[in-house]
């Protein structure tokens, strides 16, 4: 008991000390927008002010302005009224000048605010569990009901994990694909270029077009089969019934011995057209994901708040 009394005084001033996180980042935004805005200001009366430092110039020296004002008899007149305006323009630089460096001090201020804040949420977090440990160890219905909640909660950061490690494996499974597409595409009319007289050369780019599609065919397998595996962790849980277009039937295509072009053009076009229906598939699925990541992130978010009121609350 007496345990639990010190870690609720501390878990409170830690909850008093990061309440103004809310305030503190709403005005660091506001600070740093107003400071944006002063420094385009500072630039512009800079410029203003260099402009009537060269006008004052000019009339002092021996410029044709300055010639031109001495001979209408009111240089003097006029000079006066250019140092006028100077000193206002220099007036009003200063004074943005010196409020923008007050307002760097509050953003500076408010950085370490911010700071503090962070570490007081860290702590608070270990706080959190250290009292955690603690109320799961009672045996009391109120512990067991804690610590259902908390399974829960792992489950949920668990199933958050495989979705977007999932997402990601589908991603690469994609962009292989679709490099698969363009290769597949780049040999559509390989029978038309035969007929018109490639000849020798014809055969080489051939190869060589078959040795890029022979690699990422191997890479396309294997990134497949990690997608299969990563979709297979979490199927239960996202409910989906997706049957990827297998690419076994791709390889068929590249065997040694070719016998002619219009059987490969065939093989080819049905593979490219494989691919292209896998690719959508798999886009379809990463849609899904990304809806199932967003929707299991913000029952954790609820869980959480409901866990970390509970233990708050235990005395």
């Amino acid at each position: 008991m007496e345990e639990y009394t010190r870690l609720n005084k501390e878990l409170q001033h830690l909850q008093t000390q990061i309440a103004e996180k809310q305030w503190v980042e709403a005005r660091l935004i506001e600070m740093e927008a107003k400071m944006a805005n002063q420094k385009s200001q500072l630039a512009h009366l800079q410029e203003q002010l260099a402009k009537e430092r060269a006008d004052i110039t000019a009339l002092e020296g021996l410029s044709l302005v300055g010639l031109f004002y001495s001979i209408l008899g009111n240089k003097d007149q006029q000079l006066e009224k250019e140092r006028r305006e100077a000193l206002m323009v220099q007036l009003k630089y200063d004074e943005a000048q010196q409020s923008l460096a007050l307002n760097e001090a509050e953003v500076e201020g408010l950085k370490v605010r911010m700071q503090r804040i962070h570490e007081a949420e860290e702590m608070l977090e270990a706080k959190l569990e250290i009292k955690l440990s603690l109320l799961l160890l009672e045996p009391t219905p109120a512990a067991q009901a804690l610590k259902q909640r908390h399974t829960q909660w792992q489950a949920l950061k668990k199933q958050k994990l495989e979705i977007s490690e999932a997402f990601e494996a589908g991603k690469l499974y994609r962009e292989i694909l679709e490099l698969l597409t363009r290769q597949l595409k780049s040999t559509q009319n390989w029978g038309t270029w035969d007929v018109l007289g490639g000849g020798m050369l014809s055969s080489y780019v051939k190869q060589q077009r078959l040795g890029d599609v022979r690699k990422t065919l191997s890479s396309l397998r294997h990134y497949e089969l990690k997608f299969r595996r990563e979709l297979a962790d979490i199927k239960q849980s996202l409910d989906l019934d997706v049957e990827l277009t297998g690419v076994e039937g791709f390889l068929d295509v590249f065997f040694d011995n070719l016998i002619t072009d219009w059987i490969v053009q065939q093989r080819i076009n049905r593979s490219l057209a494989g691919a292209q229906k896998a690719f959508s598939q798999v886009g379809q699925v990463l849609d899904t994901l990304v809806v199932r990541y967003q929707q299991v992130d913000n029952q954790i978010v609820i869980e959480e708040g409901e866990l970390r009121k509970k233990i708050v609350e235990a005395t």
